[in-house]
């Protein structure tokens, strides 16, 4: 199984028509190519965690990386993992953060939304965050 987390900034014109065009065609996309993953929306930004075999995820993100609706897309961490994390979702979205997740989410994309390289411990507080919010 091969994991792949993002953030990405919203361009100014995101509207919400765009957010349920963006979900329609990632549950279809995803069950189409065995992907599981949680979406995550905040006001300015994305957050995102794909999984499935490597050669599926990784094309999955090649077409998130050529949407208009995705700017500034920086890869926050790779890897093979024993089982999927996020299995019961084909694509699951986190609309409705409680205040503290989305305090803690917002915190932790603010601090780091302008970085183009991220730690081990940011790659693993995102990573976190993401596990928490799908078992929610």
């Amino acid at each position: 199984m091969y994991q792949l987390i993002y953030v990405s900034d919203k361009p100014s014109t995101f509207t919400p028509n765009d957010m349920n065009d963006i979900l329609r065609s990632a549950r279809e996309n995803n069950a189409k190519y065995g992907i599981t993953g949680l979406l995550v929306e905040l006001p300015e930004h994305f957050i995102q965690i794909l999984e499935g075999t490597q050669d599926n995820v990784e094309y999955i993100f090649n077409l998130i990386y050529e949407d208009p609706r995705h700017k500034n897309i920086r890869v926050l961490l790779t890897a093979k993992t024993r089982a999927r994390e996020i299995e019961a979702w084909d694509m699951g979205l986190s609309e409705e953060l409680d205040p503290t997740q989305l305090k803690d989410a917002l915190y932790i994309l603010n601090n780091f939304s302008e970085k183009q390289n991220f730690s081990d411990i940011h790659r693993q507080s995102l990573k976190l965050l993401l596990t928490s919010l799908s078992h929610k």
